[in-house]
């Protein structure tokens, strides 16, 4: 038989058939409020929080570096500048220099080409003819001075630095407002506790190069080659400063945190060459992505932890509510059982001291333990017979598990131990046992009892 209920929380019904008797097992989805694994002060209310980086004091170092190297780069090209006008000053009057002495310089070499061209006319023939089987050309040759030309400087090259890489620098309000809240506490500085989550850089993305034999198949023939590849190891760490007007109670990196992640480079490449030119195009788009992507996890990390050890966190159950039916018998007991516990159930959100959640279960657990004093296991044909009554044991573990009675769901585990169970109680009650064990630890801490 299988039924679905609407009653405050989704409900499915799934049933098994005994011998008399419909049991059906109701799983039930509800919150409850899990009370904190280390609680703070009971007088704190309210909290406080914040996400602080480091990267606006970083970006502006690395902007006030980059402003007072672009202004002595000016200040050098200024000066060069300056030389280089007193240089041209230079070799335009050199130039000039030149360019007067020019023409006296022509004149002189036409003088000296007449002079040795008169002489070389005087020669005779024969000693002209001897000169020249001697391989001693006498013939006078016009020596004309090199026109003066402009030796201008080279023009001053002004060496501006490049902008520097910033910091990613994230919506630090947007981050705590969705990161760093603390369930069950109200935001209110008044005797408030603190929460710091300091960011932490990400670390330099430095690739490490790895080459893997590879062998490639193809028309029954084999060949071999390389794969290359990058892995990237890198993580950012994220500090979680946890105060109290009482002092601090947390300040350090969480483990899960405190870790190397890996990044690698998608598929193969066939050679260093594009390997090295993929990640020249990538390392920007990959640096951001996971500058994104280290906050928003590790941030989640710190907010699981923070809930999980300070907070009154709601917490999804689901519930197994064993109700029976027959045509011929009565069970109104078990029906009016299963209203009230769904009641106190759907009202464990209320408050963590669970007032009225537990007079409703409480009611139920009543009703339960009075129909086990009908159990007759051995007898197929009595109302609470073997079926019943194991279900009856864990309705009611489950039950005083969530009204804080964890000795009395410990007696009845071990008595439900006594019985030849089927596989499926076994299960069930080990189940409800772990989470006995962890909710009683809770208990403990919080109660001190």
């Amino acid at each position: 038989m299988k039924k679905t209920i609407l009653l405050g929380a989704a409900l499915l019904a799934i049933s098994f058939n005994i011998q008399a008797q419909d049991v059906d097992k109701m799983e039930t989805k509800f919150d409850y409020i899990q009370l904190p694994s280390k609680p703070l002060d009971k007088s704190i209310k309210n909290y406080t929080s914040k996400v602080v980086s480091g990267a606006e004091a970083i970006n502006k170092k690395l902007m006030d570096d980059y402003n007072l190297a672009v202004k002595q780069a000016e200040a050098d090209y200024q000066k060069d500048m300056l030389a280089y006008s007193v240089k041209l000053k230079e070799a335009e009057a050199e130039y000039q220099k030149e360019l007067l002495a020019y023409p006296a310089l022509l004149k002189y070499a036409n003088d000296t080409y007449l002079k040795e061209k008169e002489l070389y006319d005087k020669k005779s023939i024969i000693k002209k003819l001897a000169e020249r089987e001697l391989g001693e050309e006498g013939k006078p040759v016009k020596n004309i001075p090199r026109e003066p030309y402009k030796k201008t400087p080279n023009i001053p090259y002004k060496n501006t630095p490049a902008m520097p890489q910033l910091a990613k620098v994230f919506n630090a309000e947007q981050l705590a407002g969705t990161y760093l809240k603390l369930e069950g506490f109200k935001p209110g500085a008044t005797n408030a506790v603190n929460i710091t989550a300091q960011l932490g850089d990400l670390s330099p993305l430095v690739p490490e190069m790895k080459i893997a034999d590879m062998t490639y198949y193809s028309n029954g023939k084999s060949t071999p080659y390389k794969a290359y590849s990058y892995i990237i190891k890198y993580k950012r760490l994220i500090t979680l400063i946890v105060e109290t007007p009482q002092g601090v109670v947390y300040n350090e990196v969480p483990m899960e945190i405190n870790k190397d992640l890996i990044y690698k480079s998608p598929g193969e490449f066939k050679s260093e060459y594009e390997l090295n030119n993929w990640w020249s195009s990538n390392k920007a788009r990959i640096q951001d992505l996971l500058e994104n992507e280290t906050v928003e996890k590790n941030l989640s990390v710190i907010q699981t932890l923070l809930n999980d050890n300070y907070a009154f966190k709601k917490v999804n159950y689901m519930a197994d509510i064993y109700l029976v039916k027959d045509k011929k018998v009565d069970y109104s007991d078990y029906q009016n059982a299963y209203l009230a516990v769904i009641e106190g159930y759907n009202s464990l959100t209320e408050n963590y001291e669970k007032v009225a959640a537990k007079a409703k279960i409480n009611e139920a657990i009543a009703i339960w333990e009075k129909a086990l004093l009908e159990s007759d296991v051995e007898n197929k044909k009595a109302r609470i017979d073997e079926d019943v009554t194991y279900a009856t044991y864990l309705n009611l573990i489950e039950a005083y598990i969530f009204v804080d009675d964890f000795s009395k769901a410990k007696s009845l585990t071990a008595k439900l131990t006594i019985y030849d169970i089927p596989r499926r109680v076994r299960k069930r009650m080990e189940e409800l046992t772990v989470f006995a064990l962890a909710q009683n630890e809770r208990f403990k801490g919080f109660y001190g009892k």
